[in-house]
């Protein structure tokens, strides 16, 4: 046997495939399709995360595989984080016939318990609304020769997505994985959300193989709690996101901007109302990850006597089940909260803490207050949940005050309080008045910005054949492009749409 051929079985050259099929031109809905063919193997198709796509619910019914390939091809998927627009298209993904493992960090897999679940629960309900809508009411007869359009049926149910949660298997960061022939993974920190991973793909054997990173979304240095972004030396191949790339954040003090507007807000909330009390000072926050945040930095305030130690409700059962996750996985904290742990303090804990885990416990909360008090709850940009009747209930007193901390969504009540600053707003088809202070921090971003993701790249040790650009708005991907061609003019940036293939 000649020794070319010799080199060629026992170092095989792969052929690589990669699909972007989700977040693609766009912001949510991840979902990469990898082929990955040695000369000694058959082809193996994975899935680089499930997204569900959060503005387009026809896309999710949609086949969103490439044509000739079902969910029964793919033999795995590898997951970045928890996050429901990086995971939430599981339990479809296997209704629709995918069988295989789930790779994911461990503290991810803790999440999705109760954040797949949830987002069943979600489709169930926003299926029963449009079916209502359409005619469908619940237990009534249509009547004769009425012409209703067809029944709506969810995505997939609360019952599906539990049953998913048995495929998820649990990794570590900085370890590597071999996941099936010619194909390996390691995860390192993203410093996004608890578990968050910056996934690096081997994909081949020996000197031949070829390397893959993508950032899934990566956070932002010095946030409390979290591990700051694990610096990764090379790869040939970069997908990156690109979710502030035409932003940067502006650079403060954090703990000082949130102590200026804490202590502005007792001041109103201490204003006693005959009727209603003292006043509130409500914060809606994303269940995980920004209210445990949030809760650190009010800890740490109080501990140093910045803010007066008001007592901290948490109203929201899915915030108070992420809480338990991240007190479980304190290997992952930084030296600063590792030193409170050493020490006995509970980084999620004020003084006078309390979680609401009943609805009775919540409606408790609107009786008069004899003082001022702190109300945290999801959803971050108050499109839902119990944190939306207490902003309902307090909305058109000045002596409350109501402080979003991050993103707010076109068209989210969040976004108008905060953008438009109206004189009122519909809320349960109840127009409410807005007297009470709007108050505003971006610091809390979980996202990196442009100039934070180019530092981080520059530190690559060799430029990657290409980088692609994914997990953006269009005005978002095409400034981080500019930026990358001032910053590093000599790399090959690409912005992939849809569907498109690129063989590495």
């Amino acid at each position: 046997m000649k020794r070319e051929t010799t080199k060629r079985l026992t170092d095989p050259q792969p052929r690589v495939k990669f699909h972007p099929l989700g977040s693609a031109g766009d912001v949510t809905g991840s979902l990469f399709l990898f082929e990955v063919t040695l000369e000694t193997a058959k082809t193996i198709r994975f899935l680089l995360e499930v997204g569900l796509h959060q503005d387009d619910d026809n896309i999710n019914h949609s086949h969103r595989l490439p044509k000739g390939i079902k969910m029964s091809d793919i033999a795995f998927i590898v997951m970045s984080h928890a996050h429901i627009d990086h995971s939430g298209y599981l339990p479809k993904a296997i209704a629709d016939g995918f069988n295989g493992p789930v790779y994911t960090h461990e503290a991810s897999k803790d999440l999705l318990r109760f954040l797949l679940p949830d987002s069943g629960n979600l489709q169930e309900r926003a299926a029963e609304r449009l079916n209502e809508r359409n005619g469908h009411k619940r237990g009534a007869h249509t009547a004769r020769g009425a012409k209703l359009p067809p029944r709506v049926t969810a995505l997939y149910s609360a019952a599906e997505a539990r049953r998913a949660l048995d495929r998820i298997k649990g990794l570590q960061y900085d370890r590597l994985y071999k996941l099936a022939e010619g194909v390996s993974v390691k995860f390192t920190e993203a410093s996004h959300i608890l578990g968050a991973a910056v996934v690096t793909l081997t994909l081949g054997l020996g000197k031949n193989a070829k390397t893959v990173c993508f950032t899934g979304n990566v956070g932002r240095s010095g946030m409390p709690f979290l591990k700051d972004l694990a610096q990764v030396l090379e790869a040939d191949y970069i997908i990156s996101e690109s979710t502030y790339g035409n932003k940067l954040h502006g650079k403060r003090d954090r703990l000082a901007a949130l102590a200026a507007i804490i202590n502005d807000a007792h001041k109103r909330a201490k204003r006693r109302d005959p009727k209603f009390g003292c006043g509130s000072i409500v914060i809606p926050a994303f269940a995980v990850g920004r209210v445990q945040t949030v809760l650190y930095d009010l800890r740490e305030l109080m501990a140093t006597k910045r803010i007066p130690d008001l007592t901290v409700f948490l109203d929201s059962p899915m915030a108070v089940e992420a809480t338990k996750v991240h007190r479980k996985h304190t290997g992952l904290y930084n030296d600063a909260a590792c030193k409170l742990i050493a020490a006995g303090i509970e980084p999620f804990k004020t003084p006078r803490y309390m979680e609401c885990k009943s609805w009775g416990q919540s409606r408790l909360l609107d009786k008069p207050a004899n003082e001022p008090v702190i109300i945290i709850g999801s959803s971050g940009m108050a499109a839902g949940g119990r944190i939306l009747g207490h902003i309902e209930k307090r909305l058109d007193r000045a002596e409350n005050t109501i402080v979003f901390v991050g993103y707010q969504g076109t068209g989210a009540l969040g976004y108008t309080l905060v953008n438009e600053k109206p004189s009122q707003v519909t809320i349960h088809d109840k127009v409410v008045k807005v007297n009470a202070k709007i108050e505003y921090m971006s610091d809390y971003s979980g996202h990196a910005d442009y100039s934070e993701i180019i530092d981080w790249l520059k530190k690559f040790t060799r430029k990657p054949k290409k980088l692609f650009l994914v997990h953006g708005d269009p005005d978002a991907l095409t400034a981080f492009k500019g930026h990358l061609q001032e910053s590093l003019p000599d790399w090959n940036v690409v912005i992939p749409q849809s569907r498109n293939c690129f063989e590495l």
